[in-house]
């Protein structure tokens, strides 16, 4: 057996946050079906209270 040394990374990982991709958005909006209510968002989705209707955060 080889006195072989576990692989040292180059560098150590970024704990800094990644940047928002630019098509999601954290403001509050009105909902695309009904109109009548301002959605809310649960992690990537948005869902409107009067209506149940949800969207993507980001469009994929």
């Amino acid at each position: 057996m080889s006195d072989a040394k576990a692989p040292v990374p180059s560098a150590p990982p970024s704990s800094a946050p990644r940047p928002v991709a630019e098509g999601c958005r954290d403001e509050a909006m009105i909902c695309e079906r009904c109109g009548k209510a301002e959605m809310y968002r649960m992690h990537a989705v948005w869902r409107c209270p009067e209506c149940g209707f949800k969207t993507d955060c980001c469009g994929w």
